[in-house]
């Protein structure tokens, strides 16, 4: 999953589809408007972010079922603006929207050092040159994996997370599993989906955190909160998964 050379033990990256950090501005004192959209493009084009796409949308809102007719079990809102920009050939991306910006590299992630240093850090300073970016910062970083394995062969074998089942009750085709925990410092979370597609079991495992340590959300400059954040992944990950499994890894 991780490559971090200043630790031990090192994982190829193999299984990894995505790495994203993201920060969020609560209290952004900048008013915002969609010409923030614009400006941003303009100053990354040049630097191979040429592909933009900009996501409208709605939240579907499932009500509880009333007994009045006239009260709808479904109603909706409308969700903030937000812009994809793309640089395919490195297959890296930034999002943008009202409040948050994140980072995300969906090919040939090296380490964690340098996808601060060579990508979050010039963009994000790009995004504060906006006039963005104030306040209070939360942060986020989540690492996806995604795992092939026989459809036979029980998750258990692989996942801590996975309880065993007993195989009288059949074929077990989907999985989803959650797992939150809390310390004084992050929220670290697991999610798990699986199903079986043409005989194979896909799986896919995020292992994340996100940084709950109020003095990194209002004093700590970004690259301590983010690098407190990312901190605790790789041993979290570890929990997560069986000896076996990191044995392939």
């Amino acid at each position: 999953m991780l490559l971090l050379t200043d630790l031990t033990v090192q994982y190829s990256n193999k299984h990894l589809i995505e790495v994203n950090c993201g920060f969020q501005f609560p209290e952004e004192t900048s008013q915002w408007d969609s010409t923030f959209f614009g400006q941003y493009y303009e100053k990354i084009k040049d630097k191979g972010f040429t592909d933009k796409e900009e996501r409208k949308g709605v939240q579907i809102i499932f009500n509880n079922i009333s007994v009045e007719p006239t009260k709808p079990v479904v109603s909706s809102s409308p969700v903030e603006d937000q812009v994809v920009f793309r640089d395919n050939i490195k297959g890296l991306a930034i999002i943008i929207g009202k409040g948050k910006i994140s980072f995300h590299c969906v090919q040939n992630y090296a380490e964690w050092d340098i996808f601060v240093s060579s990508f979050i850090k010039p963009f994000y300073e790009i995004y504060e040159k906006l006039g963005l970016g104030n306040g209070k910062r939360q942060c986020n970083v989540v690492y996806l994996n995604r795992f092939e394995r026989d459809h036979e062969i029980e998750l258990s074998k692989y996942f801590t997370i996975i309880s065993s089942m007993d195989s009288n009750f059949g074929k077990e085709v989907i999985t989803n599993v959650q797992r939150l925990f809390s310390n004084k410092e992050n929220l670290l979370i697991a999610k798990l989906n699986s199903q079986i597609v043409e005989e194979k079991q896909i799986v896919n495992l995020e292992c994340g955190a996100v940084c709950i340590n109020e003095d990194y959300i209002n004093n700590a400059d970004w690259i301590s909160q983010a690098n407190k954040t990312h901190e605790p992944i790789k041993s979290f990950f570890e929990s997560v998964v069986t000896n076996e499994l990191k044995s392939e890894l």
